[in-house]
């Protein structure tokens, strides 16, 4: 029998070699004289539930880590100024070709790493889902379950995949070593490679093999819920303008029903305020029932690595933090409604440089003269998710004193003028909070503090999938009691209450979009949704809001705010849209063409 690693291969890696000799090695350890057979893994319990492991180890655990040197994803949009240089500065400057993917590893060999790896994730999967019948060692109920969740898993991939690459080939069986097709392969549309994914969500479901909701020993594993969520979140991918410029009208209505799915389980409702941060900080092992999965990983040194840098604290002696990284810009802060539910500002300078501002947010004490104060009385999801001028940080541990933001110039933490590969003060005058914890800080220590996880899916996501498709199908009245449910949850007005309300599908789609910005910032969504509404032309620079103190006390009175563009970007045509097929591998595939703008 050959051995394992030579008995499978995978639709593309950087090389046919690589592919062949790589196999599960992880998972499945070979007997000492190196000769590991499919018999060996298949009567043994460990090695065959490492089949199921395989499966998972390719799924990205930290928000952090997707791009290269602790980059969210996020700091490649408009929400987040990456506040050093590496691999964002490429992809600032348009750099991404078919030779420089941008989001890699240069420190890695291959430095590929999106691509590559959940492609991996796809052959694991199917390794599990071929092999797992045969095994000898589990019970038949192991058995049922682990193929329904590497059926899921496959999903979740390909999931992925779409969203960076566009539609790739459906693949369900692991291809021999011998496996000569690869120029066959072709790109079917999007539509149908959603369909599938609809087709082999609703199977697994409809099995009722894995419950909606797992138990919180077993939460780290997909359930019937991830399902749901995968099959809502592609079947929205393919009803928007990216992947239907002809507006099919039935692909708005899927996804409006796949969401209500979602939305129908009776195992998840949302959180109130009061806990809403406990939906990115707290133990693993804690229920939260707005989650339906997220990474069991704890990801807390995050603060680390894109927060507050707390070391300018005056009561105690706090390490100083390896780089601010995510800086939130002033076009999502202007995002943030007042709580009267009208938007801050308005833009009638191209560059964002010069505002307008909205009188009903001046009637609620909105204001960038000298000594005001455009912070207060804004939606409350601003003062967990931002940290600004005069922000109360919180305590650290073993400390007493809370920590006040100084982002002024001169203040103790920011604002940067001069941008260098690892910077500790903010470039836009803003600093991230929403999964941060002031407790990892303390005297002389770091780690401290409560867990984070980055969330893959909650709750909250799915109304606003309805209410965006809703709005598509003109279901005016549907869209606005979806969107309300959110808006109700963070305390503001029902939407028919803001200032200016215009019942439209122009201004309710509008709205829709900004509260999805709000609601999901630095979750890692807004990429995609600038590419599945192809508004990435809107993306042409960021701004920054740089205070300055007349006396350097930093006190209200003496303050001055500035508008400042941060940089320009390069990173908004239609090249940016679907990323292209690494070039060696477009080479052995000539069937699955490139996207559209880079043939």
């Amino acid at each position: 029998m050959k051995k394992i690693s030579h008995q499978y291969t995978i639709l593309v890696l950087l090389s046919v070699f690589a592919i062949i000799s790589s196999g599960c090695k992880k998972a499945l350890e070979k007997t000492p004289d190196g000769t590991l057979t499919l018999a060996n893994v298949l009567n043994d319990y460990d090695r065959s539930k490492g089949l199921l492991s395989a499966a998972y180890s390719k799924i990205y655990q930290n928000r952090d880590q997707i791009a290269f040197v602790m980059q969210p994803i996020d700091c490649f949009t408009d929400n987040a100024f990456w506040a050093a240089t590496y691999d964002s500065y490429d992809w600032y400057n348009g750099q991404l070709s078919l030779s420089n993917p941008v989001i890699n590893w240069l420190w890695n060999t291959p430095s590929e790493r999106l691509w590559p790896e959940f492609w991996q994730g796809v052959r694991f999967a199917n390794i599990a889902i071929a092999e797992l019948p045969n095994a000898t060692k589990i019970t038949d109920q192991e058995r049922t379950t682990w193929i329904a969740e590497a059926r899921i898993l496959r999903c979740w991939y390909y999931m992925n995949l779409l969203e960076f690459y566009g539609p790739m080939p459906w693949i369900d069986l692991p291809f021999d070593a011998n496996y000569d097709g690869w120029n066959k392969l072709t790109r079917p549309t999007y539509d149908e490679i959603a369909t599938k994914i609809d087709n082999e969500c609703m199977d697994v479901v409809n099995s009722k093999v894995l419950a909606n909701k797992r138990s919180l020993g077993e939460a780290q594993f997909v359930s019937g819920g991830v399902a749901l969520a995968i099959r809502a979140r592609v079947l929205l991918n393919n009803a928007s303008p990216l992947n239907n410029p002809e507006n099919d009208q039935g692909k708005w209505h899927r996804a409006a029903d796949a969401a209500q799915d979602v939305i129908n389980m009776p195992e998840y409702h949302l959180v109130g305020m009061s806990d809403y941060k406990r939906l990115f900080i707290g133990a693993f092992g804690t229920d939260v029932p707005e989650i339906i999965w997220r990474s069991p990983a704890d990801n807390r040194a995050i603060s680390n690595t894109n927060g507050l840098n707390c070391s300018p604290y005056p009561y105690a002696s706090i390490p100083a933090l390896w780089n601010c990284g995510e800086s939130p810009t002033q076009e999502l802060v202007d995002c943030f409604e007042m709580k009267n539910g009208a938007l801050p500002v308005s833009y009638p300078d191209p560059s964002h440089t010069k505002v307008t501002i909205n009188p009903d947010a001046t009637a609620l004490g909105y204001s960038e003269a000298n000594g005001g104060d455009p912070y207060s009385n804004r939606d409350a999801r601003f003062y967990i998710d931002i940290l600004y001028n005069g922000a109360n940080y919180g305590v650290p541990t073993n400390c007493t004193q809370p920590i006040i933001v100084q982002s002024y110039v001169g203040g103790a933490h920011g604002f940067n003028d001069v941008i260098s590969q690892e910077t500790k003060t903010s470039c836009t005058g803003y600093y991230s909070s929403k999964d941060k914890d002031v407790k990892f800080w303390g005297p002389n220590s770091t780690g401290g503090g409560e867990e984070v996880h980055w969330v893959f899916f909650r709750l909250a996501e799915f109304y606003l999938d309805k209410a965006e498709a809703l709005c598509e199908v003109n279901d005016l009245d549907g869209a606005r009691q979806a969107l309300n449910v959110i808006r109700q949850r963070a305390l503001q007005p029902n939407i028919e209450a803001v200032p200016g309300f215009v019942n439209s599908q122009e201004f309710l789609r509008d709205r829709i979009r900004n509260e999805r910005r709000v609601e999901l910032c630095m979750e890692g969504w807004r990429f995609h949704d600038q590419r599945r509404w192809k508004i990435l032309d809107q993306y042409k620079f960021i701004t920054g809001m740089r205070i300055t103190s007349s006396d350097g006390s930093g006190t209200q009175g003496t303050l001055a705010y500035q508008r400042v563009k941060i940089r320009d970007m390069q990173c908004y045509t239609d090249k940016y849209l679907v990323m292209p097929i690494p070039i060696d591998d477009a080479k052995k595939m000539t069937g699955l063409t490139q996207p559209a703008a880079w043939k």
